[in-house]
């Protein structure tokens, strides 16, 4: 049965606008990240570059100001035996296809984000905790906004986005606090060098500034 852990933390008392946030740990997605409240899971598809259909959940979380948030985390765990199986729905025939599948969706997925329609404001590469990644901003019709983040880590995909209305602060609490964890849970962290090779850096420990209180249990 998978498990998942949710854990509570107290930020600093100086942020008022994160009084009630929550940094939400799923050791089974393999990655933790700060929500107004526990988030709202859903079972859903994601379709690649490819065509190929892989599954994926939805975290969805709505502060008090009416921002919404939405992780979508992509498990791409059975890609190499899909393609296998499915060798007439890729793109390329060669024995990588799966591995060209789950490099393309950083950028397959910021395609289909631009395809939804608003005025996008930003639109660049970047990178998170050594990731790299791509970042849109989107001011929707009614004057919301949209912040958007797009990491692909080991064997998955993580979209970030938060919505904010009209004139309402950016989501930093939320799109800054995205952590990628390993098998035991311990957060990931890379340095890269000019090439783009990776190098894991040890966590670490908290500084002391932040006063922490951590309730841990198992979501069946």
């Amino acid at each position: 049965m998978t498990k998942r852990f949710l854990t509570v933390i107290l930020f600093l008392p100086c942020l008022s606008y994160s009084q009630g946030w929550i940094e939400y740990l799923d050791r089974s997605a393999a990655y933790s990240i700060n929500f107004p409240s526990e988030p709202v899971i859903t079972e859903i598809t994601y379709e690649s570059q490819q065509g190929l259909i892989y599954p994926a959940q939805l975290y969805s979380a709505q502060g008090v100001r009416g921002d919404t948030y939405l992780v979508t985390v992509v498990d791409f765990t059975d890609a190499q035996e899909m393609h296998s199986s499915h060798p007439d729905r890729t793109e390329a025939s060669g024995i990588n296809s799966w591995w060209w599948d789950i490099r393309a969706s950083v950028a397959h997925s910021a395609l289909n984000i631009r395809q939804r329609g608003g005025e996008i404001t930003y639109d660049s590469w970047s990178w998170l905790e050594g990731v790299e990644g791509h970042q849109l901003q989107i001011t929707n019709q009614d004057a919301s906004r949209t912040f958007i983040g797009i990491y692909q880590h080991s064997l998955r995909l993580y979209i970030l986005e938060a919505t904010a209305p009209a004139g309402s602060p950016p989501p930093g609490l939320f799109q800054q606090s995205l952590r990628f964890l390993d098998e035991d849970g311990v957060r990931v962290r890379y340095r890269n060098d000019v090439n783009g090779n990776k190098t894991r850096i040890p966590d670490l420990p908290e500084d002391g500034t932040t006063t922490v209180r951590i309730v841990e249990r198992s979501l069946d």
